[in-house]
């Protein structure tokens, strides 16, 4: 028997996927992020590791029985990378005891590839950040956005948090609209104005616990958008348009002109209804025959598949190799 490793390497969590030949499941593993650069390569690669330490566990399979690997990892993004992730990804492997070849690519390009089994299609995942990729019928790709918190990521749970802190303590303040987010705010941060003031100082204390911080905050805006707080629902209106701004650009880029297929991934999508409407109403404004397609399997999935079948990787995606040493 052989074997095919898939990893999915988040912001939020590492998904770790064992296939066999014929893309059947043998075994899942979770951990922590794997985006180092948010979490740094140590960590990166202990959450990794330990992802694949459980998939290998509970399917007892033999490190020296997987024949490839492909990760598809947050942070990915530009030449300067690669030699970060090299490195992330022989420590992990090496250390588990597998000396199978390996690629890497940026974690758009694997959910792509579960979503759509490889074939033509646009993908907007949504979670902590905000990306969409494209591949055309002739195999070109395209990506936008995906370009992290500080420039980009729109509407990503981080900015939907961002935006529902930034009301919140607004309204607190007495400069914006009264908005039940203003409770929710401080409820975590506490009832005082000299506790969430500290709350907010301590957010310059690393990058990765600002950031997780301000994302944590988005289910409190779907919450309060649920409920038919009028703050929170405009959050979330604009945040559909942006996504829908996003997926429309790589669906151009991609030659995607006639009846493109787009699909939805990612939490924040999945735990919002309002903002699956708003993203629709927009897109269909933007692209009037587009067609909304399920989505075939996770990202995780889709890097097995890739590791599978290397050659489904369009040939202009950024990639990263590694190869067992000779003898």
């Amino acid at each position: 028997m052989v074997y095919f490793l898939g990893i999915d390497g988040g912001a939020t969590k590492t998904h770790i996927v064992l296939s066999d030949r014929a893309g059947g499941l043998i075994a899942e593993g979770k951990d922590g992020p794997s985006n180092y650069h948010l979490v740094g390569v140590a960590e990166a690669s202990s959450n990794i590791a330990a992802a694949i330490s459980r998939a290998l566990a509970e399917s007892r399979v033999d490190p020296a029985d997987v024949q490839s690997a492909c990760a598809g990892m947050a942070g990915f993004d530009g030449p300067s990378d690669k030699e970060n992730v090299q490195q992330l990804l022989k420590s992990v492997l090496d250390g588990c005891g597998s000396m199978c070849p390996w690629h890497v690519v940026n974690d758009s390009v694997a959910a792509w590839a579960g979503a759509f089994l490889g074939g033509p299609g646009a993908l907007v995942a949504v979670g902590s950040g905000a990306v969409a990729f494209a591949v055309g019928r002739d195999g070109c790709s395209a990506r936008a956005d995906g370009l992290g918190h500080w420039l980009g990521d729109a509407g990503s749970g981080f900015n939907i948090g961002r935006a529902g802190l930034r009301a919140a303590v607004a309204a607190l303040d007495g400069r914006g609209p009264a908005t039940c987010l203003a409770d929710s705010f401080l409820a975590i941060a506490g009832r005082s104005r000299q506790e969430w003031v500290g709350w907010i100082a301590d957010l310059d204390k690393s990058i990765s616990h600002a950031h997780f911080q301000l994302r944590s905050f988005a289910p409190s805006v779907t919450q309060a958008a649920g409920s038919g707080d009028s703050v929170a629902l405009e959050i979330l209106d604009k945040a559909g348009a942006a996504l829908a701004a996003t997926a429309a650009s790589v669906v151009r880029k991609a030659g995607h002109e006639t009846a493109p297929r787009v699909a939805m991934a990612g939490s924040v999508l999945e735990e919002s209804l309002h903002l699956r409407q708003a993203f629709q109403t927009e897109l269909t404004a933007l692209l009037p025959d587009c067609r909304i397609a399920p989505v075939r399997a996770a990202p995780a999935y889709g890097a097995t598949l890739l590791a599978r079948k290397p050659a489904l990787v369009p040939k202009d995606t950024l990639q990263a190799h590694g190869q067992p040493p000779v003898g």
